[in-house]
């Protein structure tokens, strides 16, 4: 049964007008022709240094990883398709490199995406864990579940805005190993709009958790022409912008 995502009205327009969007076909991969970028950092919250903000989506008892937030200030600000529009019409997904520094189970995960203006998410959400992606080859699955996935604004201050889009309760948790690494992937579903996985700088404000793994991360998507191909193909990607949360 599909439930459809409430949140507070959406007013995401990723630098489009109206009429603009309307001609859309088929979008772009990324979002690099874009200017208009915004932080994910709430407004509220001052600049400062690292691991000077708990994001509300990995609150610190159960977060196990966040890879930092998306800033406007980065030179190379970009974001890389990541949702399944229409139940597979048009899918693309982003499967991004994790290796943890000990043994965890994940039990809920967050993208930080942003939504194009008509977007409206449907539950439930899925989350798949593989291991052994290559180029042009998919790996194997090794944990597959879905949640009722929730999007809340994270960031706000021009024409771009950012949502959290969080399954903060998986159906099956999933057991990752230390020292592993795993390609994970939370894909938005709609009946109208898209989504795009943001990316972070390599020294990103607000890390918490192991170290990411950088230049690691694949894009998947038949109606883009793409088999597994990595994300820094198609831009600046050596991260993306993404939490886990869980426990020891």
């Amino acid at each position: 049964m599909r439930n459809t995502i409430f949140v507070l009205s959406l007013i995401a327009t990723l630098g489009l007008p109206a009429s603009a969007q309307d001609a859309i076909v088929t979008p772009s991969i990324t979002l690099n022709a874009n200017t208009q970028i915004v932080s994910t950092r709430p407004a509220a919250v001052a600049t400062r240094e690292h691991l000077s903000y708990q994001p509300p989506f990995c609150p610190p008892k159960t977060c196990l990883y966040y890879a930092g937030d998306f800033e406007s200030s980065y030179y190379s600000a970009d974001a890389l398709f990541n949702s399944n529009y229409i139940n597979g019409s048009l899918v693309g997904q982003a499967w991004v490199g994790v290796k943890p520094d000990r043994d965890v189970t994940v039990t809920g995960a967050t993208f930080v995406e942003g939504l194009e203006g008509d977007f409206m998410g449907i539950n439930p959400t899925p989350f798949v864990v593989q291991v052994g992606i290559k180029p042009g080859q998919a790996g194997r699955t090794v944990c597959s579940t879905i949640g009722n996935a929730t999007y809340s604004l994270y960031g706000d201050g021009g024409e771009l805005v950012t949502y959290s889009y969080t399954i903060k309760k998986l159906a099956k948790s999933c057991k990752l190993k230390k020292g592993t690494v795993y390609y994970v992937n939370l894909l938005p579903t709609s009946d109208a709009g898209y989504g795009y996985l943001w990316n972070v700088p390599t020294n990103p404000r607000n890390h918490h958790g192991w170290k990411n793994d950088l230049n690691d991360c694949y894009f998947n998507g038949s109606g883009f022409n793409a088999d597994y191909v990595t994300c820094n193909s198609q831009g600046p990607f050596s991260e993306l912008d993404i939490g886990l949360t869980g426990k020891d």
